[in-house]
C-alpha cells in the first residue's frame, strides 16, 4: 500500500516525490520527531516550574497563575497556564516553519544552482507550477513534520485555556497563508539572485517579531472575548488578514513562476501589472471608505490623514511595481533596434508581418520600456482613490484633495522615468545605481528642508515641491494656485526627463543597428 502511495505520488508530482524521497531517511525523521518531542517536554516542564507549589485559603504567595482571594492563593487558574503554552507553542512553530523553512528552501534553489541541476531540471516536461510546487511541500518536509507531532499538545492547550475552535482554525490559517507568502517572496529573492540563506532568513526573521505581537495581542484578545459575540470582530479581522495575504502570494506565486521560466524577464508583464494594480486598490479601498462613516467635527482632520497616509504607501507601492517592470538595458536595446529596422524596412516589414503598433507595443510589449505602462497603472490608481475623495463629506477640501493625488502620482511617474533612464546606462549593477538614486531624490529634499529648519507648518507652499507634498496639505496656507504652480512644475520636469528617456532608447537602437550592418 505504501509504494502504491509513492507511486500516486509520483505520476501527480515527480519533483514533490524526489525531494521527500531524498529528506525522509530514518535517520532524518528520528532527529525530526526527536527534537518535536523534546521540545514539547521542555515547554511543559518549564511551565511546570512555574505553578505554585503550594495553594489554599491560608497561603500567602504571588504567582502569576494564582487565583486570589484578597492576598491568599487559593487555586490556580489552568486557564491562563495552558494559554501561556498555546502562545509559545505558536511563538515556536512560527520561528521554526518560517525561519527553517525559508532558510532551507533558499539553500537548496542555491545549491541546485551551483551544481547546475536547476537548468536540468527547467528542460523537464513538467510545467513550473508543479515543480515550484514540490519544492515547496518537498524541501521543509521535517520541519512540517516536527511540527505536525506538536499538533496534538497545541489542540489540548487551546482546548484547556478556553479558546474557541474556529479561532484556533483561523490562527492556523493566518500561519499556512504567512508562510505561502513568504516561502514565495523568499523564493522570488533567490531568482532574482539573492541566494544567501542565512541573509533572506535573517530578512524573515525581522518580521518575525511583528507577527508574534500581533498573534500575542490577538490570542489575549480572543481569551479576554470568551462567550460573547466580540470574537467574531476577530475572526473578521483574521479573514481580512487571510485573504491580503492569499492575494500577495498568488501575486508571487505568478512572479516566481515568470522568473523561473525566464531568468531574464522582468518580474510582472506589464498586463498582470493591472490586474496587480487593480487587486491592491480594491483591497484597500474598503478599509479607507470606514473613515467616511464619521461626520463629527475631528472627521476633517482624520481624512486628510488618511490621504497622507495613502500617499506614502502608495509611493512606496509604486517603487516595487517600478522595480518589477522596468526592463534591463539589454531587452530595451533589442526592442529599440526592432522598432529602428521596422522604420528604415517599412515595406519589408508589412509584407512579413512585422509591423506592430508603437502604442499597442509600450502597453503590453515585454521588453519595451515600462513608463506608459507606469502611467496607465497610475491612471488606475487615481480613478479609484478620486472616487473615494469625492465621497467625503466635505465638500470644501475635495479639490485640494483631489491636486494633492495628482501631485503624488506625477512624482511616481517622474521616478519611473529617472529608474528607466539610469538601467538604460552603460554601468556595472544599473538596478543598485536605480535605488541609490531615486533613495537620493526621494529622501535628500525633505531632510534638506530639515536641516533648514523649513517645515510643512511653517512654509506649506515650499513643501509642495518638495518629494513628499501631501504632507503640507492639511495646513491653512496650502493654497490652490500654489498647486496648480507644483503641478506644472512637475510637468515640466516630466517632459524633459521623458524625452531624455526617449533620446537615450533612439540611440540604443540606432547605434547597434548601425555596429550590426558594419
Amino acid at each position: 500500500m505504501l509504494s502504491k502511495l509513492f507511486v500516486n505520488l509520483f505520476n501527480w508530482n515527480p519533483q514533490l516525490f524526489r525531494e521527500i524521497k531524498g529528506r525522509l531517511k530514518v535517520r532524518n525523521v528520528a532527529i525530526a520527531i526527536s527534537a518535536s518531542l523534546l521540545c514539547q517536554f521542555l515547554v511543559m516542564i518549564s511551565f511546570l516550574e512555574m505553578l505554585p507549589k503550594r495553594y489554599g485559603a491560608d497561603v500567602v504567595i504571588y504567582n502569576r497563575y494564582c487565583i486570589k482571594v484578597e492576598k491568599y492563593c487559593t487555586a490556580i487558574d489552568w486557564s491562563d497556564w495552558w494559554l501561556d503554552i498555546f502562545k509559545t507553542l505558536s511563538w515556536i512553530f512560527l520561528a521554526v516553519i518560517l525561519i527553517g523553512g525559508v532558510y532551507m528552501l533558499v539553500a537548496d534553489l542555491a545549491k541546485e544552482k551551483r551544481l547546475g541541476t536547476l537548468n536540468f531540471i527547467r528542460l523537464s516536461p513538467q510545467s513550473s507550477q508543479n515543480i515550484l510546487l514540490g519544492k515547496l511541500l518537498g524541501v521543509p518536509i521535517l520541519i512540517y513534520l516536527a511540527v505536525a507531532i506538536s499538533l496534538p499538545l497545541h489542540l489540548w492547550a487551546n482546548i484547556s485555556s478556553g479558546l474557541s475552535l474556529s479561532w484556533l482554525f483561523g490562527l492556523y490559517g493566518i500561519l499556512i497563508a504567512v508562510c505561502y507568502f513568504l516561502y514565495n517572496a523568499s523564493l522570488l529573492l533567490a531568482f532574482l539572485g539573492v541566494i544567501q540563506a542565512w541573509l533572506i532568513a535573517t530578512i524573515t526573521g525581522i518580521f518575525l517579531f511583528p507577527i508574534m505581537g500581533m498573534i500575542e495581542s490577538y490570542t489575549n484578545e480572543a481569551h479576554a472575548l470568551i462567550g460573547t459575540d466580540g470574537i467574531r470582530g476577530l475572526l473578521i479581522v483574521s479573514a481580512i488578514i487571510i485573504l491580503g495575504l492569499i492575494l500577495g502570494s498568488y501575486w508571487v506565486w505568478k512572479a516566481v513562476n515568470r522568473r523561473y521560466q525566464n531568468p531574464n524577464a522582468t518580474i510582472i508583464s506589464k498586463e498582470q501589472s493591472y490586474w496587480l494594480m487593480g487587486c491592491f486598490h480594491f483591497y484597500l479601498l474598503p478599509l479607507f471608505l470606514l473613515i467616511n462613516i464619521s461626520n463629527d467635527e475631528k472627521s476633517t482632520y482624520i481624512l486628510w490623514n488618511s490621504l497622507i497616509f495613502f500617499c506614502t504607501i502608495n509611493l512606496f507601492w509604486f517603487l516595487l511595481v517600478i522595480a518589477s517592470l522596468s526592463p534591463q538595458r539589454q531587452s530595451v536595446q533589442d526592442w529599440a533596434r526592432y522598432r529602428y529596422q521596422q522604420i528604415n524596412n517599412d515595406e519589408t516589414a508589412i509584407v512579413k508581418g512585422l509591423a506592430i503598433s508603437l502604442k499597442q507595443d509600450l502597453i503590453w510589449g515585454e521588453k519595451s520600456p515600462a513608463l506608459v505602462a507606469i502611467g496607465i497603472n497610475l491612471v488606475i490608481t487615481g480613478l479609484i482613490w478620486s472616487s473615494w475623495i469625492l465621497l467625503w463629506h466635505d465638500n470644501d477640501i475635495k479639490l485640494q484633495a483631489i491636486l494633492t493625488l495628482i501631485l503624488s502620482l506625477n512624482l511616481i511617474l517622474i521616478y519611473a522615468a529617472i529608474a528607466q533612464f539610469v538601467l538604460l546606462m552603460k554601468v556595472k549593477k544599473p538596478a543598485i545605481w536605480a535605488v541609490g538614486i531615486l533613495g537620493c531624490f526621494i529622501f535628500l529634499p525633505p531632510l534638506a528642508l530639515f536641516l533648514l529648519s523649513i517645515t510643512p507648518h511653517s512654509n506649506s507652499n515650499l513643501w509642495l515641491f518638495s518629494t513628499f507634498p501631501w504632507l503640507s496639505i492639511r495646513y491653512t496656507s496650502t493654497t490652490i494656485m500654489s498647486m496648480l504652480i507644483a503641478i506644472i512644475a512637475q510637468w515640466s520636469v516630466l517632459t524633459l526627463v521623458t524625452l531624455q528617456l526617449t533620446r537615450k532608447i533612439k540611440k540604443l537602437g540606432k547605434s547597434n543597428s548601425q555596429k550590426l550592418l558594419t
